[in-house]
């Protein structure tokens, strides 16, 4: 909902009502600049093209949040088009306590009703339609990047670049609709900025509300003051009305499986990288219109920013993610699904490594209840400090099956789990919990679980 219009003299004050927003001159670019920078914009267009192509092309995208967006759309679209209308809990997931919606209920919703034309690609697509969107309503919010190296740095902003090949579907929808709200507001049309910006909180209360916050509050000192009350009644009527999104974050059951101290770090690191999806074409248009740049300065900004993905490769797990792009499921998975080994009566402990979190879809999907939602914070990937610590853990979350796949081992190092699974098995009793080793079937380890003993 903010105005950022009034950043330099060359634009129009809040209240123009030209029916676009104005772009503000810069250094006049040369003609060398003027055609490298359109070829480096068709060349970054034409990669991102190519990028979507492939990530449709694949029959499920697997990256890090991918799954978490198709489970629950499997599930909306399996109770819509069965004619059961959408219950508040999802049964297979955190032993039934799982919500529905966690979060982005408008892309679910309306992804389950391509589920079945097009299956997982369904989700897939509406990742894609989603970044989409959040190119155009950046170049409709802040005209002046359209054209030549300033629309190359827009485009390969590391913070945006990553977004898509993580799989971060109910973000850039958000994002997209709150970036479209400020495009509304500074062409003063109101009601569509704030109906924007609401919808924007309410897809994706988490990130979406702190975002919106930042930004108003960031800019509240530079509205015209006559603007500046309608500014905070504005947002605070989204606030309201997106409480019931905030309720049902809170509900979540991984709200209860974590720390306020692990949720508050998680909330802090997650907002401060993506708010840059923003932050930097804001930048960039400061850049444009405070210093006027030499011409080579947006060209330069263009490959700082390709540079700037490197550092970013290992620790955002950029590595995997871009693995997504040829990505076929886990063939061990897929076989152990296929033995028949899932029961739907049991609730699995799955642990998997290096598939993205595809086992836990697998299993959902075979018709098994998983011990856990997809949210990284409640799939528990750390050590336990003891047998006791493990059997507690079981307990609580009702675990009756525990398939331990040789992946996770490899890639969660710190995790005992697989060492405690096989001591515990030869223990009888621990702890109210006895823990039985199946004949193996594969390369894979089955568990059962006794709890009550």
């Amino acid at each position: 909902m903010t105005d950022l219009s009034p950043v330099a003299d060359t634009l129009p004050t809040p209240g123009h009502r030209s029916g676009s927003a104005a772009t503000a001159p810069a250094a006049d670019d040369g003609p060398v600049w003027t055609l490298t920078g359109r070829i480096a914009t068709w060349v970054v267009v034409a990669a991102w093209t190519a990028i979507g192509a492939m990530m449709l092309a694949r029959p499920v995208f697997i990256s890090h949040d991918s799954l978490s967006n198709n489970v629950h759309v499997w599930f909306i679209a399996d109770q819509l088009w069965g004619g059961h209308g959408i219950p508040m809990h999802v049964p297979q997931l955190a032993g039934g306590q799982a919500l529905t919606f966690p979060y982005a209920s408008i892309p679910w919703v309306t992804a389950a009703l391509a589920w079945p034309l097009l299956g997982d690609r369904a989700v897939t697509l509406w990742l894609v339609l989603g970044f989409a969107a959040t190119v155009v309503a950046t170049f409709w919010a802040f005209p002046s990047l359209r054209r030549g190296w300033w629309a190359a740095a827009t485009l390969t902003n590391p913070a945006l670049v990553i977004s898509p090949i993580l799989g971060q579907l109910p973000f850039l929808w958000s994002i997209a609709m709150f970036i479209a709200a400020i495009g509304c507001w500074r062409r003063s049309r109101t009601f569509a900025a704030v109906a924007l910006t609401a919808l924007a909180s309410i897809t994706h209360p988490a990130v979406g509300i702190p975002i919106v916050a930042l930004t108003v509050l960031v800019w509240l000192p530079f509205e015209e003051p006559r603007r500046r009350r309608a500014l905070m009644g504005w947002w605070c009527l989204t606030l309201v009305v997106s409480l019931p999104a905030v309720w049902a974050v809170l509900q979540s059951p991984v709200m209860a499986e974590t720390s306020p101290l692990t949720q508050a770090t998680a909330l802090v690191q997650t907002v401060a990288m993506r708010i840059l999806v923003l932050g930097v074409p804001v930048a960039l248009v400061l850049i444009q219109q405070r210093w006027r740049p030499r011409q080579w300065a947006p060209a330069c900004l263009t490959i700082a920013f390709l540079v700037a993905q490197v550092p970013m490769y290992q620790p955002f797990g950029m590595d995997f993610a871009w693995g997504g792009l040829t990505r076929s499921p886990d063939a061990q998975v897929q076989a152990f699904v296929r033995s028949g080994a899932v029961q739907p009566d049991r609730t699995y402990r799955v642990l998997t490594g290096l598939d993205g979190k595809y086992g836990l879809y697998a299993v959902v999907r075979a018709g098994g209840t998983l011990d856990s939602e997809f949210f990284p914070e409640g799939l528990h990937r750390g050590p336990f400090s003891s047998p006791s610590a493990y059997s507690a853990f079981l307990r609580s979350r009702a675990v009756d099956t525990v398939v331990a796949f040789p992946s996770y081992t490899g890639r969660y190092t710190r995790s005992n789990e697989p060492e405690l699974l096989r001591r515990m098995s030869g223990e009888g009793c621990v702890d109210g919990v006895a823990i039985t080793r199946r004949a193996r079937s594969g390369p894979w380890s089955v568990y059962d679980v006794r709890r009550g003993c």
